[in-house]
């Protein structure tokens, strides 16, 4: 048996020592498991995303979720009582305000669920590092979820999954950890 093992984890005022039998998952964000495995390769560039809510009960013959083309929006979902705008690959929408943002995307919402042009309440959320970049280069960078140590498993949409960075790659992820972790 490999005596490459986790033996402790540091949580800064709190130090927990591991047992032969305990396994670690790690589901933190690229940057962060790179920062606290030795050696370990994670994709190093990444792109935003940007979220735009809006206080208003949609129409109710709105569909649930609608795919915008030709626009700064790229899908627009219905939930009770708010308008939610989801836009990938959003670093070209980083240097906007926030104001500006909600204003044109609004227009777009407005336009396609035929609501008035006027400006409800709204948020913007720019998620600088949402995903990383989905090129040949960082996809080689993805590690899988065995790690050089025994004991210790990664799981995340960033980790080789198969997927893009997506909830479906990450919940791949998280079972592929699990399961080695059971495993061994």
């Amino acid at each position: 048996m490999s005596e490459n093992r986790v033996a402790a984890l540091d949580f800064g005022d709190e130090n927990v020592k591991l047992t032969l039998g305990d396994r670690v998952i790690l589901a933190i964000p690229p940057m962060v498991a790179a920062s606290v495995v030795p050696d370990l390769q994670t994709p190093t560039a990444f792109r935003a995303i940007v979220n735009a809510h809006f206080r208003l009960d949609p129409p109710p013959e709105l569909p649930p979720m609608i795919g915008m083309l030709n626009s700064t929006t790229e899908w627009l979902f219905c939930y009770p009582g708010r308008l939610s705008t989801t836009t990938s690959g959003a670093d070209r929408l980083l240097d906007l305000s926030r104001e500006e943002l909600a204003a044109t995307i609004w227009q777009e919402v407005a336009h396609v669920a035929e609501l008035p042009s006027e400006l409800p309440p709204w948020q913007v959320v720019r998620e600088r590092r949402a995903t990383f970049a989905a090129t040949p280069e960082e996809n080689a960078r993805r590690p899988g979820a065995s790690t050089a140590f025994d004991n210790l498993y990664l799981a995340g949409d960033w980790t080789d999954t198969g997927l893009p960075a997506t909830i479906e790659g990450a919940i791949r992820s998280g079972n592929t950890a699990a399961g080695l972790a059971l495993r061994h």
